[in-house]
């Protein structure tokens, strides 16, 4: 499976956010720079995120975007699913709607793309947010820069 980088850039702001203080709003200025995203696409990937309920949105000179759930609700499939859609490797593996075949009956090849889809669907299903963000440091985290005292 290849994740586009759309939905890279989406998974990285889901993290920002978690990683946000907790009554603190991220603009999508502030979601760009912590995640190298571009900020014509955070702005296209934040507002599919707030179409799909993930996140909202608060106006005002100090608004931004915050988790619409808490991030152990939020599984990476749930992401994933919102900006790739189907997870199977291949069309006649998809579990609603499958492509039809010219080598089915009898192929064996399909049984193995679909145990990669259902691998792919378990890992992706098991990891929350909270879990990335539990490990996450660096740029996710937004570090006040503390002022240098005087000299005695």
């Amino acid at each position: 499976m290849w994740i586009t980088r759309r939905t890279d850039y989406a998974t990285r702001a889901v993290l920002a956010l978690c990683k946000a203080e907790p009554d603190e709003l991220l603009n999508v200025e502030d979601i760009a720079q912590r995640t190298s995203m571009p900020i014509s696409v955070a702005k296209q990937v934040m507002n599919q995120m707030r179409s799909s309920g993930l996140v909202r949105s608060e106006r005002g000179p100090t608004g931004g975007y915050r988790l619409n759930h808490s991030p152990a609700e939020i599984t990476l499939e749930r992401v994933v699913r919102l900006f790739q859609g189907q997870l199977a490797p291949i069309e006649c593996a998809t579990r609603h709607e499958p492509e039809e075949c010219p080598m089915t009956p009898g192929c064996s090849l399909q049984q193995v793309w679909s145990e990669v889809r259902d691998a792919t669907i378990s890992i992706l299903a098991r990891t929350t947010f909270a879990d990335l963000a539990a490990g996450a440091t660096g740029p996710w985290v937004h570090e006040t820069p503390v002022a240098l005292r005087a000299g005695p």
